[in-house]
């Protein structure tokens, strides 16, 4: 675990896994300095390419990227663990129902593209719900045990979910709260059973890595802020790590990243921010 800087990083590496929220913006938009930072990076001519855990699918966040200043042309692939549920959930209902299934969304801002295009119908109450999807967290609004009560009944019958956004802890204007990931987590512990996607699970990297096939993953550098997710996830994908001092990560003091009882939770490298 070495403390260096994104610019020292940039010419070891081949390729660039980076995070979104917490490395290149917060919940109030962009950082100051990412903008120019994507910008010099591309300059080295190498894959950037942006990974998240975004319940909404890639052209959401792709037209979010936009509205805040970011050149969609600098990443050679913007994927999200919604784009990647879409598809998985898509190709399972297409092949294993007579019936058109109602599934009951969790999400944020009202969002439905988790399950725009799906032959599916939204379930308007728990009761009626054949399948869950836990696609985003509310928290900054809604206490946690509005979720729980939302939970209980459908956990009750065995209604299968999907997570599709499993950060434990996301970013709001007003600090850290709780994330989809812990609603999911909650789940589980009710006796419901989760299907996961998003870091720090491998489909997620695996499909990112076949975006740059001639490169070796440990030539891969991924930077986030999150121990659980991109850390954690990069070590899994025999990627290297790069923890950034921003977002959930600003206030993690280095003796807790070398106590740490897993050594895929240790970053191989800290830098104070995605900045040159």
């Amino acid at each position: 675990m070495k403390h260096t800087t994104l610019e020292n990083l940039a010419g070891q590496f081949d390729a660039f896994f980076i995070d979104q929220f917490g490395v290149i913006m917060d919940a109030s938009g962009p950082y100051p300095f990412a903008v120019d930072a994507i910008k010099r990076l591309s300059q080295y001519n190498k894959p950037i390419v942006l990974i998240s855990n975004s319940g909404k699918r890639a052209a959401k966040n792709c037209a979010r990227l936009e509205r805040l200043g970011f050149e969609l042309s600098l990443f050679t692939a913007v994927i999200t663990s919604g784009e990647m549920a879409y598809w998985t959930i898509k190709n399972k209902f297409q092949v294993g129902h007579s019936t058109t299934p109602k599934i009951y969304l969790i999400s944020r801002d009202a969002d439905t593209s988790p399950i725009n295009g799906l032959s599916c119908e939204i379930a308007n109450n728990t009761n009626e719900a054949d399948y869950l999807i836990i696609a985003g967290s509310e928290s900054d609004t809604k206490p946690f045990n509005y979720y729980t009560s939302l939970l209980e009944p459908l956990a009750t019958r065995g209604v299968p979910a999907f997570c599709t956004n499993p950060d434990l802890t996301m970013l709001t204007q007003n600090g850290t709260s709780f994330g989809a990931g812990l609603i999911a987590k909650e789940y589980e512990k009710m006796g419901g059973s989760v299907t996961w996607f998003g870091k720090p699970h491998p489909l997620i990297y695996k499909f990112a890595l076949n975006k740059i096939p001639e490169i070796e993953s440990k030539k891969v550098l991924c930077v986030g802020d999150s121990i659980e997710h991109d850390i954690r996830g990069s070590f899994n994908a025999n990627c290297s790590s790069a923890l950034v001092k921003t977002g959930i990560a600003a206030t993690k003091k280095d003796e807790e990243l070398i106590n740490s009882p897993n050594f895929s939770d240790i970053p191989n490298f800290i830098i104070p921010a995605f900045s040159f």
